[in-house]
């Protein structure tokens, strides 16, 4: 069968901290899964293929980063049988359905399929609100797109597809969840092969920091643990699964020798649980002399982190790490299901700056629940923090991502309609000062605003006193790009994007 998949462009306010898009895991690991079926593939990464093409899409300087909707249709092989589109933000979901309706419009006889975390969450308002929508995919996606696309091509009922949703006349039906991949050193690799590596390399795309060209690597999948932010567990549910240390940079030394990359990110939801494990991998990688950087971006917990892993992160190329408490206060953290004790989390940080890693926290301001005592608290926090070490954060505001628990108490209360732009838009103003919304009746929204304002001001100045040379340092990095913190890369990205707005294409991208 002939496959096309597609990475949609991105929507994003131009002045806003929104980092640098990264390459697309997700959809290569599904290239590779069909092109190990035997299936004729292509991939247009409308990102990739343009980086700084930016098309209007709403007011107020909302624009879509990549490739044009005509420019993704001239490029979609005229034989094209399956069209399959990655969508895991909701924040593209208003571009994405347009997107999908112009491409179905014009090649009707395309089959358009979708998958990835926004999909897996809410696929029948998915295809309701994008009529050319076909099918779904739900949760992790290998097995089901490879045996979506048998049954396609044999004309086989869809209802004997595992882990799908699709449309018959007016009905949307969902078949029954498919069985997680247990094996993962079975599934076949990422197919990066089919896309513009290159480009990610030379405009230094990546989700962490740039320390040189880059290509992401997951490790595990799953996440043990049920945060009622999160949607994960809507996603990939709960079983946590982890390959063996060989195999991981049996990869890392395949995409070295390929595509030349030294840096990798990796994309897990929990990279460290278990202390032995990270070990393993760390002393397997020192002992193979690949001269690599690593780092962890997305956030890991802390209690495997002791002295000891933390000299092998290092030893190993580990040179950021990302921790993810949320919240500076203990009680925010029981409401949320955040299972971890801060203080063991300020002694792990203090390892990991021990050791000369740079390291992040992830902060989010707005829970339903918190108030001015909890703030406090958090601001305490962000002290010892910058005490400790950490050199990296920026508070996000909180927004309810579908599938997550919070999203289904909002939903269910009435306060979130998705039919109604605005609350996709919250997702675009979630990086801006300018207008982030609060799901938080606790405390006036404009009190957030200063909170999350103080939250910044208090963590580097507290940064900058305890340790003065930051502030050189900053600057130098600021004037030779070479970057040690995602804060530095905010920085610079906001002020490159002005270059953008006379590139604005005379026409709107779907």
């Amino acid at each position: 069968m002939n496959v096309c998949l597609l990475l949609p462009p991105r929507v994003l306010k131009l002045l806003s901290a929104t980092s640098k898009p990264s390459p697309p895991l997700g959809l290569a690991y599904i290239a590779g899964a069909l092109q190990s079926a035997g299936h004729n593939v292509t991939v247009i990464d409308a990102i990739g293929e343009n980086p700084e093409q930016v098309n209007p899409f709403m007011a107020d300087n909302i624009v879509t980063n990549g490739i044009s909707a005509q420019e993704i249709l001239e490029r979609i092989p005229k034989n094209t049988q399956l069209l399959g589109v990655s969508i895991m933000f909701t924040a593209n979901w208003l571009s994405d359905k347009k997107l999908i309706d112009f491409i179905g419009e014009k090649m009707p006889q395309l089959t358009i399929v979708a998958g990835g975390e926004h999909i897996s969450a809410i696929p029948e308002v998915c295809m309701q609100q994008a009529k050319h929508l076909a099918i779904c995919v739900l949760g992790e996606g290998e097995e089901t797109i490879v045996e979506l696309a048998r049954a396609i091509e044999n004309g086989q009922a869809l209802h004997t597809v595992e882990g799908i949703a699709f449309k018959k006349q007016n009905e949307i039906i969902t078949t029954a969840r498919r069985n997680r991949t247990r094996e993962l050193e079975t599934i076949p690799r990422p197919a990066w092969e089919l896309f513009p590596v290159k480009a990610y390399h030379d405009y230094s795309m990546s989700w962490g920091v740039d320390r040189g060209k880059s290509l992401p690597i997951i490790a595990t999948r799953g996440c043990p643990y049920t945060c009622t932010f999160c949607s994960s567990p809507e996603m990939w549910g709960t079983k946590y699964s982890m390959r063996q240390p060989k195999d991981v940079v049996d990869e890392i030394s395949h995409l070295r020798n390929k595509f030349g990359a030294t840096n990798f990110d990796f994309y897990d939801l929990t990279a460290i649980i278990k202390k032995q494990w990270i070990i393993d991998f760390a002393k397997e990688v020192v002992s193979r002399d690949l001269n690599i950087t690593w780092q962890i971006p997305g956030g890991t917990r802390s209690e495997a982190i002791d002295m000891e892993v933390a000299e092998w992160l290092y030893k190993s190329g580990c040179r950021n790490i990302t921790y993810a408490p949320e919240s500076g206060s203990q009680e925010i953290l029981r409401l949320i299901k955040k299972k971890v004790v801060l203080s063991r989390m300020i002694t792990s940080m203090q390892h990991s700056h021990t050791q000369k890693m740079n390291v992040k926290i992830n902060i989010m301001i707005g829970f339903p629940e918190e108030n001015h005592k909890h703030i406090w608290e958090t601001l305490g926090f962000l002290i010892q923090a910058s005490w400790a070490g950490v050199s990296d954060m920026f508070p996000a505001t909180f927004i309810p991502y579908p599938g997550s628990e919070l999203f289904k108490r909002l939903r269910a209360e009435g306060k979130i309609n998705l039919n109604d732009d605005n609350y996709y838009l919250r997702f675009t103003y979630g990086d801006t000062f300018l207008k982030p919304y609060f799901y938080n009746e606790k405390i006036n929204k404009y009190v957030l605003r200063v909170y999350l304002a103080l939250y910044i001001v208090v963590f580097y100045s507290t940064n900058f006193i305890f340790r003065p040379s930051r502030i050189y340092r900053l600057i130098k990095n600021l004037l030779t790009g070479n970057f040690e913190s995602r804060a530095e890369m905010a920085i610079e990205e906001i002020f490159r994007r002005k270059s953008y707005r006379p590139m604005l294409s005379p026409t709107p991208s779907a």
